[in-house]
């Protein structure tokens, strides 16, 4: 009985199951056919992302060039020299064949390769030749690897080191123009599919995909004449050693565009080891000291009492010795050149004469309200905006917080502090006729292949004077070269010179340091129509204190310089007219 029944149930089971399994290959057939057909390249594109990796490929840095396109600083490609310690077989007899080759202490490149580290760089980006002649020396554990960003080549050296700056082992900009531009210079780094193993590393000869191109750098041109920066340095150096000084600057510019044709500053460095140096070496002078001008200020008091109205060419001071005022008293440098025998002094002696006396005289005269106006349109107190980091605005003391003697101290340049790119820009202003402009270092922007992208041009801030006034102010400056304090050190045969002498003590955390001066001379060339605006100063001279004596000099050999490159020659017949004598004590 039971036998049947079981025989009557086995079929039924069998033929259930046929079904259910008929039916289960029927789903995964929909299934696997679903998979291929319609999902089959996003799992595709999975399964490939999971043995894909994504690169940065970065982009060439743009290079800097001067005015004529020759190159200050570009990149190249790099080599990067590394050790494996293990396999290193005598550390101290390679570390002495590697050391002048690799510009690093022999003591030091024995430490990295007695080093319990698998892997240690000996030395980051350097030049082909560099890795070629490591790679003749077959050190085993020694060797060298590609670097997928450029090394910087400074075919320029020294020159306009403080304005160029210089860059970090990953080439981003970290001082001057490298620093400021950095961004434009970088250009854009692009991205790059690879097939990489299961760490995620690229497989030699893999699969490589381009997902978006890198984008080279900028080229940046400034404003840098090659030989009036060169002239600049050289001038600065002798200066610097003829008077063993701590400090010096020079400035050239062009007072009707603006462009600085030399920015020199002492010390400098070697932006190829620019670790090595101080970073006192780095700073750019020019734009980031900010010191009391001293003598030179005063034709920004002449140029603010012309603007009053007040007073004209035929006003005349008292000229006396001293003058008290606000419990300070005020002397005239002990120099001979008083002129208290006439009773009174116009605007145009106290300028050639430097008197200080007289020009408190003249400040007091004019009033806080008119002094504070003219000093503020000259941009005094507001940076320059040149293209370049690190800029002091300098100091302008407002007019409510003067103390009693502030007037008349500020109008021969104490109690007031610049830096020497706004005096110049000031000095600028009056060679053009009173425009003040925005001093610029970089002319144009290239992309890598030498297409313009864009240009600066001249750009006026606003009128500082008017035209009648700056043509006064210059003929003071002549005054001053002709038979002032400027007579006979700032005069060039054969041009016509026209500026101001400087003297002033050394500030340092807001007090005067003994014996410490700031010895400056500023001017322009030709005195009648100026082509180039011209300072040089010298922090803390030995031997001389005086602008004339110590700064003067080197005006006349730069201004001279700049002339003859320029292409005009000295006037065959010119005779310098003179004065009744040179200063015997000048400032």
């Amino acid at each position: 009985m039971a036998a049947r029944a079981f025989a009557r149930v086995a079929p039924v089971r069998a033929k259930v199951s046929l079904v259910v399994l008929v039916a289960l290959a029927m789903l995964l057939a929909a299934r696997l056919g679903d998979v291929q057909i319609r999902q089959g390249p996003t799992l595709a594109h999975r399964a490939l992302l999971q043995h894909d990796a994504t690169l940065v490929s970065f982009a060439r840095r743009g290079a800097i060039l001067d005015r004529d396109g020759n190159v200050l600083v570009r990149s190249l490609p790099s080599e990067s020299v590394y050790a494996v310690p293990a396999e290193v077989s005598d550390p101290h007899g390679i570390a002495l064949k590697l050391a002048a080759l690799l510009r690093r202490p022999p003591s030091a490149l024995e430490s990295d390769l007695r080093s319990k580290s698998e892997f240690i760089w000996l030395a980051r980006k350097v030049s082909h030749d560099v890795a070629e002649r490591i790679h003749a020396l077959g050190i085993a554990g020694i060797d060298t690897k590609g670097e997928e960003t450029g090394r910087r080549f400074v075919a320029s050296g020294r020159l306009a080191s403080t304005v160029v700056g210089f860059t970090g082992t990953d080439e981003n900009g970290l001082d001057g123009l490298e620093y400021s531009f950095d961004k434009l210079l970088g250009g854009k780094p692009g991205r790059m599919r690879v097939e990489a193993d299961q760490f995620g590393r690229a497989i030699p000869f893999g699969r490589t995909q381009v997902v978006e191109r890198a984008v080279a750098g900028k080229t940046v041109v400034t404003t840098l004449d090659p030989y009036l920066q060169f002239e600049a340095e050289r001038l600065l150096r002798a200066a610097m050693k003829k008077w063993s000084a701590r400090s010096a600057t020079a400035i050239v510019m062009d007072p009707w565009t603006g462009e600085l044709l030399a920015v020199a500053n002492m010390p400098d460095f070697d932006p190829t080891r620019w670790n090595a140096s101080s970073p006192d070496a780095w700073r750019d002078r020019a734009i980031s000291d900010a010191y009391e001008p001293g003598s030179t200020f005063k034709l920004i008091t002449a140029a603010a009492a012309l603007e009053s109205g007040r007073f004209t060419t035929a006003s005349r001071f008292p000229a006396r010795d001293a003058l008290e005022v606000g419990g300070r008293t005020i002397h005239n440098a002990e120099d001979g050149m008083m002129a208290a025998n006439l009773g009174s002094e116009s605007i145009e002696e106290i300028i050639a004469y430097s008197h200080n006396v007289g020009a408190a005289e003249i400040g007091l005269a004019t009033g806080k309200a008119a002094m504070y106006r003219t000093i503020r349109k000259f941009g005094f107190g507001d940076p320059t905006q040149v293209e370049l980091p690190g800029e002091n605005p300098g100091i302008v003391i407002e007019p409510d917080d003067f103390s009693g003697s502030t007037l008349a101290t500020i109008a021969f340049g104490h109690s007031i502090s610049t830096t020497p790119l706004a005096l110049v820009r000031a000095y600028a202003a009056i060679a053009n006729g009173g425009l003040l402009l925005r001093p610029r270092i970089v002319s144009a922007l290239e992309d890598a292949d030498g297409k313009l992208i864009y240009r600066y041009g001249r750009e006026v801030e606003r009128r500082a004077i008017k035209a009648s006034t700056a043509a006064t102010l210059r003929r003071f400056l002549r005054a001053v070269v002709l038979r002032g304090t400027g007579n006979p050190t700032a005069k060039v045969a054969g041009y016509t010179t026209a500026g101001k002498t400087g003297t002033a003590q050394v500030v340092e955390n807001g007090s005067y340091l003994p014996g410490a001066y700031v010895a400056s001379f500023i001017g322009m060339i030709p005195a009648e129509r100026p082509r180039y605006v011209i300072l040089v100063k010298v922090e803390r001279p030995r031997g001389s204190i005086y602008g004339s004596q110590v700064a003067a000099p080197v005006f006349a050999d730069l201004a001279r310089a700049a002339m003859l490159h320029a292409g005009i020659m000295p006037a065959a017949s010119a005779r310098l007219v003179r004065g009744k004598g040179a200063a015997k004590g000048v400032r």
